[in-house]
């Protein structure tokens, strides 16, 4: 079964993005999605940025919407993968045969004033950050990547320094993982009251990461 990406040329990186959002590709059944848009199958992302900036990015949310809201914080979208044979049906990354990167995005980020990259899933086989730091860059991976899940591109390759960082993946399926890590467990008894303390730890995760130009 072959996926082609659906909205890589619909929605360019724009000239004007300050950062940009990451992924791998999506699933293969966009029709089924509840948005035409990246992250339209789930939701995931776009339910837990309106939770973080509820007064930008309303619900219900729309197509409409999620595009207001990333054009005023200049967020932009993208994925590692333009095309992939898939081994089976799921959405999984490893399920994945990569047939053609998106090497397009580097002159895009080139010619934007993207300063900060932010991606969906770190260091598997097929994740974003994988696919884009080696496969794309052809780059190494160090410990101390994989430590603090974030490092500093020198000016070499777009012409300014860019920073990567590995998100702390929206899918809701990531949370047990989360709950038992170090950055959740430092935090948690700020969460006590909560009735869903790792979503929440979540929510101002994703606030901290991309409030841009006063959260307007």
């Amino acid at each position: 079964m072959e996926t082609k990406h659906q909205y890589l040329d619909t929605y360019p990186i724009s000239k004007d993005s300050e950062k940009l959002i990451v992924g791998t590709i999506h699933p293969h059944d966009h029709l089924s999605f509840k948005v035409q848009f990246f992250y339209g199958n789930v939701m995931s992302i776009w339910t837990i940025l309106s939770d973080a900036f509820p007064e930008q990015l309303h619900k219900p949310l729309t197509l409409s919407g999620i595009l207001r809201f990333l054009d005023s914080h200049k967020i932009a979208v993208s994925d590692a993968i333009r095309s992939c044979q898939r081994l089976n049906t799921t959405a999984n990354d490893s399920d994945l045969i990569v047939t053609e990167l998106n090497h397009q995005m580097i002159e895009s980020i080139r010619d934007s004033k993207i300063t900060e990259i932010l991606f969906t899933s770190g260091f598997g086989k097929n994740s974003a950050f994988k696919l884009f730091y080696v496969d794309i860059l052809k780059k190494k991976i160090t410990a101390e990547i994989r430590k603090n899940k974030e490092t500093i591109l020198d000016g070499n390759t777009f012409g300014r320094p860019i920073k990567l960082t590995i998100l702390y993946s929206p899918s809701g399926a990531a949370n047990i993982g989360l709950s038992k890590s170090r950055i959740y467990l430092d935090s948690a008894s700020k969460y006590q009251e909560s009735k869903t303390p790792v979503y929440d730890f979540k929510v101002d995760y994703y606030r901290e990461k991309f409030g841009t130009n006063d959260e307007s």
